[in-house]
């Protein structure tokens, strides 16, 4: 089973941090570890660096994206997809700050949930900080300046 906790970065913050993906995602292994005065100033430094997500825009997208998909179901604030070819299932929970994913199989089903993401912005950071995983949703495209 696969965790992730998945935040809209600020665009400047992402441009900046293109390439250095790790020192964002130890930023938030960092909040995890964090004891009591340290972790309220950490999670200052994520509000910072992170927009709102808009629930509302997602939720639409999701709904349009799958409203003719038998597997896709969004019941109690969650949205699912359970495939069973290839065996892949994935829980979506959004909230203001950040999106978690809960999946299981294959990856087909949070990439389909990724997709949808993705058309939102290019500056989704998805991270599981209990298998050291993160990266961006859509990498974005260096600016060169010659």
């Amino acid at each position: 089973m696969r965790k992730y906790d998945i935040y809209l970065i600020n665009e400047e913050v992402a441009q900046h941090y293109f390439g250095q993906e790790s020192k964002l995602f130890h930023l938030f292994l960092d909040e995890t570890r964090a004891l009591d005065d340290t972790k309220d100033i950490i999670k200052k430094q994520i509000e910072y660096i992170s927009s709102p997500i808009s629930v509302i825009e997602l939720q639409q997208k999701l709904l349009q994206s799958f409203k003719h998909r038998t597997d896709y179901f969004f019941f109690d604030h969650a949205h699912r997809i359970h495939l069973t070819e290839p065996y892949s299932k994935a829980q979506l929970f959004i909230f203001p700050n950040y999106i978690h994913m809960v999946s299981d199989g294959s990856f087909e089903a949070e990439t389909m949930f990724f997709e949808v993401m993705r058309k939102i912005s290019p500056s989704f950071f998805a991270l599981d900080v209990s298998t050291y995983r993160y990266g961006w949703l859509n990498p974005i495209k260096q600016v060169k300046l010659v």
